[in-house]
């Protein structure tokens, strides 16, 4: 069984990396309107999307959906599902997020403005996953294990093309957890130290995962370098990171992507939530278009080849 195969032929993106603020939920909403929508031109396939959020900073969720935010807390709950009037179902509280999975709830993904995205909102804190099993060195595998049967499951390939997980960022079991139950992980890196010393970690992990999954291995789309300055503002300590990525002695060298993403204002990002496709609509601005086809054909060459 291929990688292709794993789920029913559902493809699993994870966006990750170790730290945080380096555009790891930026490239997971991004994807999710490219692969949607047909890419920058609407004229691809429109792939039916599926986002999970597990980002304790729940910015995917508020991408998409409207959150309630919880007075004297400093994060928001799910809201209360649109359709939870027509759905006949009593053990359910007619909120869900993505967390609910691990906990064999009921779930029920939330529709947004677009119509091939769905999302299962991040509950912002986590914590209650440690309830999943005492001994903190099963929990990975435990949430792996889990994913990889609910990934599985054959209505869920009927419904979509593709899940993209928002991992949190850290070394948590929810992250590693998540991460190996994928098919297919993307890495967003800034050309700054911290940023970039963590990507060959990362690859380490993927390596270690793939020690038990030789026939269908999780798969290194790219690592991708995100808020690159303009080649007018580039200083030295960038030229010198980036260098240090694309050194192909290193072990970075070979998953590098061929274009940076520099052009941020692809969409307005501060319209939240997005409940018109207006607010992911490109600026007129034929740089920031031709990185968006970039990406949209990376991901579109990767996960599907040429079909």
């Amino acid at each position: 069984m291929n990688t292709d195969e794993m789920y029913n032929g559902l493809r699993v993106l994870s966006s990750y990396h170790r730290k945080g603020g380096v555009g790891k939920t930026f490239l997971a909403s991004t994807i999710a309107y490219l692969l949607a929508t047909g890419g920058p031109g609407g004229k691809g396939i429109k792939r039916r999307v599926l986002v999970l959020d597990y980002d304790s900073q729940q910015d995917s969720s508020k991408a998409f959906l409207k959150m309630d935010a919880i007075p004297g807390d400093d994060e928001y709950a799910a809201p209360l599902h649109p359709e939870f009037e027509e759905i006949n179902d009593p053990e359910w509280s007619g909120r869900n997020t993505s967390t609910d999975i691990l906990f064999d709830s009921p779930v029920y993904e939330y529709p947004t403005a677009f119509e091939n995205i769905k999302v299962l909102p991040s509950e912002g804190n986590v914590d209650r996953v440690l309830a999943l099993t005492p001994q903190a060195d099963r929990l990975v595998s435990k949430i792996s294990t889990h994913m990889r049967d609910w990934f599985s499951i054959p209505e869920l390939a009927e419904d979509y093309d593709i899940v993209i997980v928002d991992n949190p960022p850290s070394k948590s079991p929810v992250s590693a957890g998540m991460l190996g139950a994928a098919t297919h992980v993307i890495i967003p890196t800034e050309p700054e130290y911290d940023s970039i010393d963590g990507v060959p970690m990362l690859l380490n992990r993927v390596d270690r995962i793939n020690e038990d999954r030789q026939k269908s291995p999780l798969k290194i789309v790219g690592v991708v370098p995100n808020k690159v300055p303009s080649k007018s503002r580039l200083t030295q300590k960038d030229e010198v990171a980036l260098a240090k990525l694309y050194d192909k002695t290193g072990p970075t060298g070979e998953y590098m992507t061929r274009f940076w993403l520099q052009q941020r204002n692809c969409y307005r990002v501060m319209e939240r939530p997005s409940v018109d496709e207006s607010h992911f609509n490109y600026v007129h601005n034929h740089h920031a278009q031709k990185e968006m086809q970039k990406l949209y054909e990376l991901i579109e060459g990767s996960l599907w080849g040429n079909e």
